[in-house]
């Protein structure tokens, strides 16, 4: 199929990621990338109909084996679709111990799930190349696309394999053990967005005990008409190093047309440094307010992104995958009309994009 502008969907995933990319490579053919599966219920929610008519992915990406991300994936290789599609390349950071185990447990971080995924790959797609990704990749270019990798660092990646095989056998027996919150603190919703973005990026956990987000995929997508800055739900601190070693600054930021914020908006994720390292006016926020113990995005990302520092005049736009109005019923007024009074710019549901 000839393509000649690339469309990319930000499936409602519940309170997950599951992001589907209709690109084209340098000889206009159409290239297909897929990026984490959403929860288990995503599938047959909104993944299960975008795959229709799909006969070949490129390119699958499961970012981090969080269950609100492998969730989809699982169900999509237990389905009889994925004998009808072909997929070239998979991206995936996980030690190959060989063994099948248990895939409902309910844990957000679920090393079960993603043995399970493994077994799954190896039964159903054994001719799809596996490949690792960390930063020493640098630059990956498939047919003209091109994929600069932010995340995970080497480091992390070798750390996520030792906790993994340390806590794997843990797993089996009590899932508790690596259950991670999304986003532990509560929205405030009496300080204005002005107020909150003064407020110093203070996370409340670090790389190290957060090292399943941590190990993250995250990446610049360049497709041949439009760009893209997708970050799963990477740390900040990983992303704005790997940045400022492109050579971005604060005076010349990394311009991009669209970034995906990282781990749905959580306080964690997002830091006034790594937002004055970007220049966009497209903000992208994949949520759909959270659960009731865990709710996102926090209005301290949202202030930061708003009011970031270098800043061009044109309107800036955030765009949810689920309506306002929605995400309102489950975690509040968590933005308000006095809040789109000031700082030109604008919040909307969208899950389609066209470049």
């Amino acid at each position: 199929m000839i393509r000649t502008k690339t469309e990319f969907n930000i499936l409602p995933a519940y309170n997950g990621d599951c992001i589907l990319i209709k690109t084209f490579d340098k000889q206009g053919n159409e290239f297909v990338i897929l990026i984490d599966g959403g929860t288990s219920a995503t599938f047959e929610y909104s993944l299960k109909k975008k795959l229709k008519g799909i006969t070949k992915i490129d390119l699958l990406v499961l970012t981090h084996i969080d269950s609100d991300h492998i969730g989809g994936l699982i169900k999509f290789f237990k389905n009889s679709l994925i004998d009808k599609i072909e997929i070239d390349q998979i991206w995936i950071n996980q030690p190959d111990f060989g063994v099948t185990s248990k895939s409902d447990q309910k844990a957000l971080i679920s090393v079960p799930q993603a043995e399970d995924w493994k077994a799954l790959i190896k039964s159903k797609k054994p001719q799809s190349k596996l490949r690792e990704i960390t930063t020493d990749d640098k630059t990956i270019i498939i047919g003209g696309v091109i994929f600069t990798i932010l995340s995970p660092t080497p480091e992390i990646k070798d750390k996520l394999y030792e906790i993994w095989k340390k806590e794997k056998d843990k797993f089996l027996l009590k899932q508790a053990n690596l259950e991670v919150k999304i986003c532990i603190n509560e929205i405030d919703y009496t300080k204005s967005l002005i107020e909150l973005n003064k407020e110093s990026f203070k996370p409340d956990s670090s790389i190290s005990t957060d090292i399943y987000n941590s190990s993250s995929i995250a990446f610049i997508l360049q497709c041949p008409d439009i760009s893209l800055l997708l970050l799963g739900d990477s740390r900040p601190e990983i992303i704005a190093k790997s940045i400022r070693k492109l050579g971005n600054s604060e005076d010349s930021p990394l311009e991009v047309d669209y970034v995906k914020i990282s781990h749905h908006g959580s306080l964690n994720n997002t830091s006034q440094e790594l937002l004055s390292l970007i220049r966009s006016n497209k903000y992208i926020l994949s949520t759909n307010g959270g659960t009731a113990d865990h709710k996102h995005p926090s209005r301290e990302t949202i202030a930061r992104i708003v009011y970031k520092v270098n800043r061009n005049e044109n309107r800036l736009n955030i765009y949810t995958n689920y309506s306002i109005k929605d995400m309102k019923t489950k975690i509040g007024e968590f933005i308000s009309d006095d809040d789109l009074k000031e700082g030109n710019w604008n919040i909307e549901h969208e899950n389609n994009f066209i470049s």
